[in-house]
């Protein structure tokens, strides 16, 4: 690819079109969120539970909680209040000389994030995918009906959502695509932008989304990424390579600067989203993922002809 920046040199501009645009240099740190943080505390508070003998069942029994909540507090999908966990690390038996690290843990975690001055516009649960995906080192998606949220223009995003928010107020649509424009700005954080690998199946390129022009102008973008962005690496898998392993759906695999945290795969189902962090499920995704991009066409030339010669049909 040709003309591709370097790391902290990137910036983003916001127009009526385009997401992501190259040329100032990003001033944004890397700051670990809220999520992350409260799945450390889960993870630790899981491993006392089960080393203490407990089922969830019980826990929750012994500090007045159902046991959906203790799930919950276990996946890091809810922080844990301080007077619970108080609660926990005494029905767990932890000595007091460890309650002061935990009871630190939830003291120094962040109480929020960006995302929360949209709280009740988000779809439920978005606001933990935006959590992780702030946090992330790499993230590998594969993109199977419509473009991916990180690579998508404007008009794109706002064509994307309406469909799905057929009753809201133009200006929940516009807290909408601003949430996901502010998204972005984890592929031109400084110093530490996140490692993004999309495979875009054809059909995400080939649905024409907001009209001709707005399509145009989404692949012109997805070209001007891919060709100047050295931290994203794009592909296309076109339909003549055939059946493949990932037809029911799309799917994201989430990685972190900590070794120790789990990497998570993510599905966005009709049914509801899910977070799957064990490994025999990962590396399931993992092997998936490496198949996809064996199957696509090559990054550095392959998928830029490729949607070049789209550019051409529109």
């Amino acid at each position: 690819m040709s003309e591709r920046g370097t790391p902290g040199s990137i910036s983003y501009r916001r127009s009526g079109t385009m997401g992501l645009d190259i040329e100032e240099e990003a001033t944004m740190g890397k700051a670990q969120g809220p999520v992350v943080q409260r799945r450390r505390l889960g993870r630790e508070l899981r491993k006392l539970r089960e080393d203490a003998g407990l089922t969830i069942e019980e826990a929750g029994t012994q500090i007045q909680r159902s046991d959906s909540t203790i799930s919950r507090i276990e996946t890091g999908a809810r922080a844990v209040q301080i007077i619970e966990l108080k609660g926990l690390l005494e029905a767990y038996g932890t000595p007091e000389s460890e309650r002061d690290s935990y009871l630190r843990m939830l003291r120094e975690a962040p109480e929020q994030g960006w995302w929360t001055e949209y709280e009740g516009t988000l779809p439920p649960g978005l606001d933990t995918y935006i959590g992780l995906e702030s946090d992330a080192a790499t993230l590998r998606v594969f993109a199977l009906g419509i473009v991916h949220s990180l690579v998508q223009t404007e008009d794109y995003a706002r064509a994307v959502i309406r469909p799905g928010r057929p009753t809201a107020s133009a200006a929940v649509i516009d807290k909408l695509v601003s949430v996901r424009l502010e998204r972005q700005k984890v592929l031109i954080r400084s110093p530490e932008p996140v490692q993004l690998t999309v495979v875009l199946d054809e059909g995400s390129l080939r649905r024409t989304v907001g009209g001709p022009a707005a399509m145009r102008t989404q692949v012109q973008h997805l070209i001007h990424v891919a060709e100047k962005i050295p931290h994203v690496t794009l592909q296309v898998l076109p339909y003549d390579r055939g059946a493949h392993g990932a037809m029911n759906g799309g799917f994201t695999l989430i990685d972190f600067p900590d070794p120790g945290e789990p990497t998570v795969a993510y599905l966005d189902t009709p049914a509801g989203n899910l977070y799957m962090q064990k490994p025999h499920d990962t590396r399931r995704f993992d092997q998936l993922f490496g198949q996809l991009r064996g199957a696509a066409l090559d990054a550095e030339h392959g998928s830029i002809r490729f949607l070049r010669a789209l550019l051409e049909e529109k």
